[in-house]
């Protein structure tokens, strides 16, 4: 059964000692920085940028509905298809019955072999909350009920061989404006989390350090408006020091994130916003945070060995996964998955190892990433031809590469020619054009001449936004702050791209 001061961007001098309290057999935890599920944001093709910028950051899929799972696994595969790269790997369940989530997180775990299984208790759409039928509500709605919560847990944690945690937030109110705080208080989520751990054993929390708002406030409202309370997860950390908790919630930078994981309670820190705007905030996170070798090391000596083999090409797939351990790495969590039961995910997205360390410039990241949009193209033509608007399109693996032009000259513009060329493709696609006909790395490559040629081949940690300063709201156990409006990370974040 499953357990459950320095530069933005570069390392410091001096790498804070982290805790070593949730490291096991001599791995490094792979929790310690993670990327937030965001819906329409976190698929498989975004998660494959991430990964060409971080080897160990652990990765998130977007919210899948437990009715989807059970009903349509067999015949929309792509629908939890990924690639053996993207390990550690975390699936994250939406649903409030514990009999489908069961057979959900069955799913997951036999046939998929994800690292971990998640229940969202976190989002506030309205879509989820506020359901005619008040039984089948779910996301932030679960809350309201911490013992259905953790029978819900229980079940999928009896049914799986892998960790099952819960990410939710700090109370939910039923308006903005309301005066009932009965839901919305330290003593009410320290009560869910004891309630639901002594319920179905789960040991792993991640808290989206604010309230929901479950009516009168849209989603995009839910992750600005609530003010951040980073201090109350703090002290859950403090009160339940058997427990482990992730931080998710305006985290912008990493020197923000090392300043939550100094003091070694809390197990680690998730972003999401911030990354999907610009995946290079992922650039140093391997070296700083899991000990690493510094990637431009790692280049120049794997460059030498790959010319002496004559096997330094642009395509990305090679043996780099079997020899040094790159995607799945030997970061804690990861499966092993040499067994046959791959399913259908491995005919969609089992294309080969991703020589993430070795993307040490923008250039790098999108040869590499254009390479795998070829495969994925060349190996689901007629997929491609039935639903032009489904994830295996050229339009939504370009989606994913946006963010690369962030905070370069000519960035803006490299945006509206990937959007405009791969839109241009899929209306091409419709009309009956072959598909063969078509270079996804020839269109890359074009929209990428938008940038300047500095700025594409500049190290990526020199693209990281700097850092914003963002207030926090004052609670009587920990340090405040004022303002308390941030963009955090949310679950139900459908707005993550940047606007």
């Amino acid at each position: 059964m499953g357990g459950g001061g320095d530069d933005a961007c570069g390392a410091t001098s001096q790498p804070p000692v982290w805790s070593t309290r949730w490291d096991s057999g001599g791995r490094i935890d792979s929790h310690r920085i993670s990327v937030a599920p965001m819906l329409e944001c976190t698929d498989t093709h975004f998660r494959r940028v991430c990964r060409l910028v971080s080897r160990r950051a652990h990765l998130w899929t977007e919210m899948v509905n437990q009715d989807a799972v059970v009903h349509s696994w067999r015949s929309k595969p792509e629908m939890l298809a990924y690639g053996d790269e993207e390990h550690p790997l975390t699936v994250q369940l939406g649903g409030a019955s514990p009999e489908r989530l069961a057979l959900a997180a069955t799913v997951c775990d036999a046939e998929y072999r994800y690292d971990e299984i998640n229940l969202n208790c976190g989002c506030p759409s309205n879509r989820v909350v506020n359901k005619k039928d008040v039984a089948t509500c779910f996301g932030a709605a679960l809350m309201r009920d911490p013992t259905h919560v953790g029978e819900c847990l229980r079940r999928m944690r009896e049914a799986v061989d892998v960790p099952v945690t819960v990410k939710h937030r700090l109370g939910v109110r039923p308006t903005e404006k309301s005066p009932d705080d009965s839901m919305d208080s330290y003593a009410f989520v320290s009560e869910f989390v004891d309630v639901v751990n002594q319920a179905s054993g789960v040991k792993h929390f991640i808290v989206h350090a604010r309230a929901a708002v479950l009516s009168g406030l849209s989603t995009t409202g839910n992750r600005t408006v609530p003010p951040l309370r980073h201090a109350e997860v703090h002290a859950l950390a403090d009160d339940f020091p058997s427990l482990g908790f992730t931080l998710n919630g305006g985290i912008e930078t990493m020197d923000q994130a090392a300043e939550h994981l100094e003091s070694g309670k809390l197990r680690g820190v998730m972003l999401g916003r911030a990354v999907y705007r610009n995946p290079a905030v992922l650039a140093e996170v391997d070296a700083r945070f899991y000990g690493d070798e510094p990637r431009e090391a790692f280049r120049e000596r794997y460059a030498g060995e790959a010319r002496v083999a004559g096997r330094w090409d642009s395509d990305g797939f090679d043996d780099f996964t079997n020899r040094f351990g790159g995607g799945g790495g030997d970061s804690g969590g990861n499966r092993t998955t040499e067994d046959d039961r791959l399913g259908s995910r491995g005919s969609f997205f089992a294309l080969g190892g991703t020589d993430s360390a070795a993307c040490v410039t923008r250039r790098d990241v999108l040869e590499r990433y254009a390479a795998y949009g070829d495969a994925v193209c060349a190996m689901n033509l007629d997929h491609m031809v039935k639903f032009p608007n489904a994830l295996l399109t050229p339009r939504r693996l370009a989606k994913a590469a946006l963010g690369l032009g962030h905070g370069a000259r000519g960035g803006g513009a490299f945006r509206r020619a990937c959007e405009r060329e791969f839109g241009e493709w899929t209306r091409r696609l419709k009309g009956g054009e072959p598909p063969e006909r078509l270079s996804f790395s020839d269109l890359v490559r074009d929209a990428s001449s938008e940038m300047h040629a500095d700025d594409l081949d500049a190290p990526l940690a020199a693209s990281c936004a700097p850092a914003r300063a963002h207030g926090e709201a004052r609670y009587g156990r920990g340090a405040g702050g004022g303002g308390g409006r941030d963009d955090g990370a949310d679950e139900g974040d459908v707005h993550a791209r940047e606007r």
